[in-house]
């Protein structure tokens, strides 16, 4: 077996893929009366070789990429701080809206395309899903950045928060499903996709300077915009919350205290990241704010991504993940070793990372050799017509 051969699904959920059917409903006005009608519209000038998941890795790419770039740009999140004698450049604020346009238009196509030529499957919805899971930790930290550190702008222990508010939306959308069978789309995804390109341009227009008052009292637009994530947030909850209490064909109606103690994994990993955040002996999401974000986003994904295979293949999820045990390993060690406490972080980013890749890659090889097809070729398609 090679290094990615490794198979971390077993016979159970494998089956449960088998019998897998996608189901999904989008009331959201900004999908129903613009993207869609948009995506329909593009989608008939891909050429038909055109690979879904390629359209997935692409776009996923262009959101990943302007992350990355910004990280070389302001790795510290504070060079569009109050004062500053050397901003971030204008231009990126332009390549960071249309990098989000594209990573927002490929990652709508993607099932539109894989539809369209019949390569449609659990393979590919993993697969989007997984690497959209992954999304959560650009969106926020890029857009944030907009205001630097400091005056106007909220804190690293805030801005963890925020963050935390965009991944219990995402995970409550696939946590509805597994226990619903319906994937119920937030009215949060499209417009906060919209929002981010608006605020980009707005950016490049008229500088970040823009954004450095304060809407009343000591509250300035950073903060307004914090409110708004956890109202968005809330709201997501509570139709997250009608949608399954209204649902009369409950998956999970014998199995549901095994999978309610699932949750207990999301609910370690949250209050332990916001406890290292504020009780840090180096202040340690001040100090490398990137790298604490990508790793506790790194984590986060990898939880997910197992949560989103037991929702599609009928499974009770994973209660133990080797990354999420690395993670509170490190909180601890910093606790007790506070002198290493940076230099483990960056080490455990790595391990975490290449730990997320092989489950990843491992996993999506798995369910293509289940289902004789290939992730990043559709050659497969013509031997099947044959």
């Amino acid at each position: 077996m090679g290094i990615f051969d490794y198979e971390y699904l077993n016979k159970e959920q494998i089956k449960g893929f088998n019998s897998y059917k996608y189901s999904c409903v989008d009331t959201s006005p900004l999908a129903v009366y613009i993207s869609h009608p948009f995506w329909n519209w593009l989608v008939q000038f891909y050429p038909r070789t055109w690979v879904p998941n390629v359209l997935t890795l692409v776009g996923w790419g262009f959101v990943m990429g302007g992350f990355v770039l910004e990280s070389f740009l302001d790795y510290d999140i504070t060079r569009n701080s109050f004062g500053t004698a050397d901003p971030i450049p204008s231009w990126f604020w332009l390549l960071a809206a249309v990098c989000t346009f594209l990573g927002h238009t490929l990652d709508g196509t993607d099932g539109k395309q894989a539809r369209r030529i019949g390569a449609s499957g659990p393979t590919g919805e993993l697969f989007d899903h997984g690497l959209d899971s992954w999304s959560t930790v650009p969106f926020t930290i890029t857009i944030f950045s907009i205001f630097g550190h400091g005056l106007y702008s909220i804190s690293g222990v805030h801005l963890l928060c925020v963050l935390i508010s965009t991944q219990i939306v995402f995970f409550t959308t696939h946590w509805e499903k597994y226990n619903t069978g319906v994937l119920y789309l937030s009215w949060g995804y499209d417009a906060s996709q919209f929002g981010l390109m608006f605020i980009y341009v707005f950016t490049y227009f008229v500088g970040y300077e823009w954004f450095q008052f304060f809407v009343f009292g000591k509250w300035n637009i950073a903060a307004c915009m914090e409110i708004g994530f956890y109202a968005c947030c809330a709201g997501s909850l509570v139709m997250s919350l009608k949608n399954v209490m209204e649902c009369k064909n409950w998956k999970q109606k014998k199995t549901g205290w095994k999978a309610a103690a699932r949750l207990s994994q999301f609910t370690r990993f949250f209050l332990a990241s916001v406890a290292w955040a504020t009780k840090s002996p180096n202040s340690i999401v001040d100090v490398d704010p990137r790298m604490f974000f990508f790793c506790m986003g790194t984590v986060y994904s990898n939880i997910t991504c197992r949560l989103i295979i037991a929702q599609m293949s009928n499974t009770i999820c994973d209660i133990y993940n080797l990354t999420l045990l690395i993670y509170l390993s490190v909180i601890g060690y910093s606790f007790y070793q506070p002198a290493h406490e940076l230099f483990v972080l960056r080490i455990s980013t790595v391990a975490i990372l290449l730990l997320h890749i092989h489950y990843g890659v491992c996993v999506v090889r798995q369910l293509c050799r289940n289902f004789k097809i290939y992730a990043l070729d559709v050659s497969y398609l013509k031997n099947a017509q044959k």
